[in-house]
């Protein structure tokens, strides 16, 4: 008999843990449904100071459902379901094809919960790694029977948002590239080359220009206090940023950001985009406009938009168009309400959403690519002005040795 530590759902989807003895893993998961609970993690429990060191490394070690992961499940169980497969049937497949021990352990699970009689989206609700918006189509799919295209639909959606996602970090790398690799050549110049003069400029028996005084001291420094230096470049970004992730911090940024010219026209595209995407989809596939809006303002990042959505869903459900509430605040552009309230009226609203989410996608990609080629001058020149300033100063000082010496 060996210790299992358990985590389980009881009958009110509360998550208890606990530990119990049995033979193996599939006897206790056997015991836990007995008891009423729906196992979601069983491993081997170990007692003791090295058991707990080896827990420790194998919790540390464990693998995790990634994204990736949830965008290949739902690829997966569209096709298979649409090549005629019951549910059941496509997740033992999957389960059998997988060489991932956790995602057949998900897989596993989801069977599990199958056969005890929940649905496909009550079971998927279990686990957090779904959104709204994926549980109201997958639930849209099961009561009008088209579950395998609903998936689709989720995967086309999730394969969007991924190429969205992919060209702005794609588009970010070169110029943080280049930043970085300039900074630390400033470093370099300053704590191993400008070192070296000082020897020369010693003894010159004349005093050197202030400019050149203050920066030979700013190398020295920095040369002799290599770790306050780091605390001094590193610690103010890594303050500004905690305080930016906690509440407060959040707000002021999202408000912050809407009020700087550049910026808030890139956040304006992108989380127009997002949302109308999003209702696009939901809208499409038979949830109900309150319930998109819902879900759209769970989807938004910025928290005005969030909050202007939640007074939207408000106002659609007192029996007010949306359309000319979101224009009321200028925080969407105004083509994109304009073409919601011609939706509105005409009831073509998710046809609408989609062509305001093409039309600022496309629109967000060209400011990213004038941006990028704005920005990347700009790191350029103030590299070269940096550098060149030290560069010039000494060798201002260096040209100038016979008249200093004469």
């Amino acid at each position: 008999m060996g210790q299992f530590k358990y985590t389980a759902l009881d009958a009110n989807n509360q998550t208890q843990d606990g530990v119990l003895e049995a033979p193996d893993r599939e006897s206790a998961a056997k015991r836990l449904m007995e008891q009423g609970l729906r196992p979601l993690n069983i491993r081997r429990h170990r007692q003791g100071g090295l058991g707990l060191g080896l827990g420790l490394q194998l919790r540390f070690r464990k693998e995790k459902l990634k994204r990736a992961d949830i965008e290949f499940f739902t690829n997966q169980i569209g096709l298979l379901l649409k090549s005629g497969l019951a549910l059941d049937q496509a997740l033992r497949v999957m389960k059998r094809h997988s060489h991932k021990p956790v995602f057949q352990q998900f897989v596993g699970d989801l069977e599990q919960k199958i056969k005890e009689g929940k649905s496909f989206s009550q079971a998927l609700a279990d686990y957090p790694h779904f959104s709204p918006m994926y549980l109201n189509i997958v639930r849209a799919g099961e009561e009008g029977g088209i579950l395998p295209a609903m998936l689709m639909k989720i995967a086309s959606y999730q394969a969007a948002f991924q190429e969205l996602k992919q060209y702005v970090i794609s588009a970010s790398i070169y110029p943080l590239f280049l930043l970085g690799v300039g900074f630390l050549a400033i470093i370099i110049l300053l704590t191993t080359i400008l070192p070296r003069f000082e020897i020369l400029f010693e003894g010159m028996g004349q005093q050197l220009p202030g400019h050149v005084v203050m920066l030979m001291a700013t190398a020295k420094w920095i040369s002799s206090h290599p770790l306050l230096t780091a605390l001094v470049l590193v610690g103010p970004p890594l303050a500004i940023w905690r305080y930016f992730k906690s509440e407060d911090g959040k707000t002021r940024l999202d408000r912050w950001v809407l009020r700087i010219p550049v910026l808030s026209g890139f956040v304006r595209n992108l989380e127009t985009t997002r949302i109308f995407r999003t209702i696009e989809v939901l809208v499409n596939n038979g949830v109900h406009l309150a319930a998109a809006l819902k879900i759209g303002s769970g989807v938004a990042v910025n928290a005005e938009y969030r909050r202007l959505l939640n007074q939207a869903t408000r106002a659609l459900q007192e029996g007010r168009r949306i359309g000319q509430r979101l224009s009321a605040e200028k925080l969407f552009p105004e083509l994109a309400t304009e073409l919601l309230s011609i939706g509105e009226e005409s009831g073509r609203v998710g046809e609408m959403c989609g062509q305001i989410a093409d039309h600022f996608e496309k629109e967000l990609k060209e400011r990213i690519k004038r941006l990028t080629a704005m920005v990347e001058p700009i790191f350029i020149l103030l590299i070269a002005v940096v550098a060149g300033y030290v560069v010039i100063s000494m060798l201002s000082v260096i040209l100038s040795i016979n008249d200093i010496a004469g």
